[in-house]
């Protein structure tokens, strides 16, 4: 049925390490973002660039776990029936690390 080569394609295509190393972008991002609230003396300009890439890294991330899932979502028709459930359980894992970058995403840019 080639399954098994399909499952493998999608192990190599969905690189869990850089999802991983997303949380220490974030970590850094969010730490130059509460720097620029305490620095006076930071240009605007500056300001500007850290701001946008607290939203951004969030935001990417977002979009990262979202082709993740449509990835393994197209796999489900070519998955063994017995184990569709283990594929499920990466969407949902995938569905809730994409709704905490979401939520990242709103406390790094708060209404003004």
């Amino acid at each position: 049925s080639g399954a098994a080569e399909k499952a493998a394609a999608l192990i190599e295509s969905l690189d869990a390490s850089s999802l991983l190393s997303a949380a220490d972008d974030d970590a850094e991002a969010y730490a130059d973002l509460q720097r620029s609230w305490k620095d006076s003396d930071m240009g605007p300009e500056e300001k500007s660039r850290i701001e946008a890439r607290a939203l951004a890294v969030p935001v990417s991330l977002v979009e990262r776990c979202h082709a993740q899932i449509v990835a393994i979502d197209g796999f489900l028709p070519d998955c063994n029936p017995n184990i569709t459930s283990d594929a499920k359980v990466g969407i949902h894992q995938l569905a809730g690390a994409a709704r905490a970058a979401y939520q990242t995403a709103l406390v790094n840019n708060p209404p003004a």
